[in-house]
């Protein structure tokens, strides 16, 4: 039995410790039963006087808890009471000279009829500010679209532009070579004419020297036979040439 009174605080100690939870501040009753099993000196002052303290601690939580609680109650209210309503718009007389009046219950139907009369053009003011904003808004918007159009517009001609250009260099650059070409054509023709024409001209030379030596040595013979017998050859065949002085 000894034993197990001794154990006891130790259990418990033990118990607390799993318990890893924390403890609200109303609970100070469980808090104070966790201070004297977590103390090892069981001077009872000390101990009653920290029991004291963690009292007055978790009084002092729970009274700002509730304090806290009232005053978020009292702040909504006070946000609600703020919203009062317009006065309506009665119309003293003119010869009011102060003191209570009173007003009759038609005067408090017409004042209630301008009121809401009052409201409903206020009402239609503000839509008309909203129709009004819509429509520049809108009007905003079709500016924007036609600047769009308009960009996306010079951008197409653009594109036509650089294509065209492409197709035009193209095109230049292909009756270039077709000029080359034609160039390189005639010059071949050219050359090839001059060709034809030197083989020519080189034929004509070659058959009119073989005329003029057939058309000499024809008349040759016919002037040897006239004039008498042949020149005087050499042994060789070859002809003599006599000078003149000797003919």
């Amino acid at each position: 039995m000894i034993l197990k009174r001794f154990n006891q605080p130790a259990q418990s100690g033990q118990s607390s410790d799993r318990d890893s939870s924390a403890l609200s501040a109303s609970d100070w009753r469980k808090i104070r039963l966790l201070a004297n099993c977590a103390v090892v000196d069981r001077d009872q002052r000390k101990i009653s006087k920290l029991n004291q303290t963690i009292h007055q601690l978790s009084i002092r939580s729970v009274l700002a808890e509730h304090e806290n609680v009232r005053l978020k109650e009292a702040l909504i209210n006070e946000r609600q009471h703020r919203k009062r309503g317009k006065a309506l718009p009665l119309e003293a007389e003119e010869e009011y000279h102060g003191g209570a009046l009173f007003w009759s219950p038609r005067k408090v139907k017409e004042a209630r009829d301008r009121q809401h009369q009052q409201g409903l053009e206020e009402e239609q003011l503000q839509q008309q500010k909203a129709e009004a904003a819509c429509l520049r808004e809108e009007q905003r918007q079709e500016k924007l679209k036609i600047v769009e159009a308009r960009r996306a517009v010079r951008a197409a001609a653009r594109l036509i532009r650089q294509e065209e250009k492409a197709c035009e260099a193209a095109d230049r650059a292909s009756q270039q070579a077709a000029c080359r070409i034609q160039q390189q054509l005639q010059q071949a023709q050219k050359t090839a004419q001059r060709g034809k024409r030197r083989r020519f001209k080189a034929l004509t030379k070659a058959g009119l020297k073989k005329r003029v030596a057939t058309q000499c040595g024809g008349g040759g013979e016919a002037s040897g036979a006239a004039a008498g017998p042949p020149p005087p050859q050499s042994r060789h065949g070859r002809a003599i040439k006599l000078p003149a002085k000797y003919r």
